[in-house]
């Protein structure tokens, strides 16, 4: 029989790789960053509107013309040896809009299997996936709309479940003014097949606004985002936290209202530097992960984050650094293939001019 307290555990660890608000929902992976170069910008981003075809988790809507024949990898290694990776690929056919599918994975490795009495009677291992594809079309020139379909399985032990889920998304892209502004409505749906008989869990659903805008001349574009839309406090309530710690205070103080920290957990502003499209490099902060990942005893830097980029012919080569918490640090890497520059396009042969004849 296995521990229940195991399996508790292996339900949360993706969840509290992100943050200590987790628990209330299953198959938090979907929540994981899906590339290096999100992982830099904070962790969630659904405002780059370009050729990067990683955005798509994020941000069905940012399907477009310029993705199609791209084929991505990615992979990261959280602290604990949990693997999460992501596989995708866009693609044009002959009707309006792009459309893109992927796979995404998260391996949490093999546990020791015990007994009521903790004894070790074999091992077992842990893992979900999302099969996953997406649609975006494009109207006007400034306009686009967006959805994921996901069918996810995962398998915790001998427990198992199956889920369904889409994300809505629409964005404003535009180009004239710089400007980039989604909303995004992600995991909408359920369990098909809950672990245990007649207990269905809730799907990490959220809300999702951002915005990014540039300036003429200058090689970098300021982000914003704005996660969990649809509830104010998303604050872990801390015991620790004492507004007076005087024996002779008077009691019926009103306690701290944290209406600053309440605010900022929403948000995650990052800056991209692109140089002559060839070079990228990032950083952004995250709040809401700075708060509920440092140490009373070690502030650190767990909310900042850091990336770099590269474009070398066909192929885009992405790293996203995030500190965690006790000095452990988490390493995303991506790797973008434009396969289309591989396929030589005929030449086409000139007209002969009939002055030539």
């Amino acid at each position: 029989m296995k521990s229940n307290i195991i399996l508790a555990f292996i339900l949360l660890t993706a969840q509290l790789l992100t943050a200590q608000i987790g628990g209330e929902n299953t198959y938090e992976f979907l929540n994981l960053s899906p590339d290096a170069r999100i992982t830099a910008l904070g962790g969630t981003n659904i405002s780059i509107y370009d050729h990067d075809l990683n955005t798509q988790l994020a941000n069905p809507a940012s399907l477009n013309r310029k993705m199609n024949g791209q084929a991505a990898f990615s992979t990261v290694v959280y602290p604990g040896g949990i693997n999460f990776g992501n596989v995708s690929y866009g693609r044009r056919f002959k009707v309006p809009g792009v459309f893109g599918f992927g796979l995404q994975y998260i391996a949490y490795g093999r546990f020791k299997e015990t007994d009521e009495a903790a004894n070790v009677i074999g091992n077992f291992s842990a893992g979900e996936m999302a099969v996953y594809a997406g649609y975006a079309y494009q109207f006007g020139k400034l306009f686009s709309v967006g959805a994921n379909g996901k069918f996810i399985y995962s398998q915790l032990g001998q427990f198992s479940s199956v889920g369904m889920a889409t994300d809505l998304a629409f964005t404003v892209n535009d180009t004239a003014h710089l400007v980039t502004a989604s909303i995004v409505a992600k995991n909408i749906g359920g369990q098909l097949k809950p672990y245990t008989k007649g207990n269905r869990e809730p799907l990490p659903f959220d809300l999702q606004a951002g915005l990014s805008f540039g300036f003429k001349g200058v090689p970098f574009r300021i982000h914003t985002t704005f996660h969990n839309l649809y509830r104010w406090d998303i604050r872990y309530n801390n015991p620790a936290d004492q507004t007076n710690q005087n024996l002779f205070a008077d009691s019926s103080e009103s306690k701290k209202k944290y209406i600053g920290d309440k605010l900022m957990r929403h948000v995650i502003l990052g800056v991209e530097f692109n140089i002559k499209g060839i070079v990228r490099l990032a950083v952004a902060y995250n709040h809401l992960r700075q708060q509920e990942l440092k140490l009373a005893t070690r502030r650190g830097v767990p909310g900042l984050s850091f990336g770099l980029g590269m474009r070398v012919r066909q192929f885009d080569f992405s790293y996203g650094f995030q500190p965690m918490a006790q000095g452990q640090v988490m390493n995303h890497f991506t790797i973008t293939i434009y396969t289309q520059g591989f396929v030589k396009r005929k030449a086409v042969p000139k007209e002969t001019s009939p002055s030539s004849m």
